[in-house]
């Protein structure tokens, strides 16, 4: 029995000047986690899970802040009851998501490869053989005046090719409309 009296005296001193609040939502009614509560004597806690928090007697006002809801303050005379209500705030974001491009993967990748000028000083570099090259002449002969001559053709020859299969592409959708050769000859000249 003396125990139980020793135990109720050390909690009640404890417990006396604290007042427990709760912080809910204003439209849902819900209870808020992780409010910052700030008081004008410097007393700084934030609410739990449940929302509640509590404070020692002798502040006059109450200052809560949360990212999701408008920052309010509450004097003690406004006080009544204990639960506290929070305001939405309209223009939050749940969760932001952020995409970017590892830039120095890039710039590790192409330190290795070499540069115009490495790859022309290592041409430059190469031992020039002594006297004639009949296969080097050769070879300048052909990139100089054959070459060009080639590739030109060959450009042409493609571009006749997708000439040539646009027209027929046109002839079939001609032919599809079924007007017959008479409308073809009085409608081109």
């Amino acid at each position: 029995m003396k125990r139980l009296l020793f135990g109720i005296l050390l909690v009640v001193p404890l417990s006396a000047g604290a007042q427990t609040f709760v912080v809910t939502d204003l439209d849902t009614r819900v209870p808020i986690r992780d409010v910052r509560v700030n008081t004008d004597d410097n007393q700084r806690t934030a609410s739990k899970w449940d929302g509640t928090f509590t404070l020692k007697e002798g502040f006059s006002r109450i200052n809560l802040s949360h990212p999701k809801y408008l920052s309010r303050y509450v004097l003690t005379s406004e006080l009544k009851g204990d639960t506290i209500y929070l305001l939405p705030s309209m223009n939050t974001l749940d969760e932001v998501v952020i995409i970017g491009h590892r830039r120095f993967d890039d710039r590790m990748a192409n330190m290795f490869k070499p540069t115009p000028q490495q790859k022309l000083d290592a041409q430059l570099s190469q031992p020039i053989p002594d006297g004639f090259n009949p296969i080097g002449f050769a070879l300048w002969v052909y990139r100089n005046t054959i070459a060009k001559k080639v590739e030109r053709r060959s450009k042409r020859k493609k571009a006749l090719k997708e000439l040539r299969r646009q027209e027929t592409a046109l002839q079939e959708k001609w032919d599809s409309l079924g007007l017959g050769e008479g409308a073809r000859g009085s409608v081109m000249p």
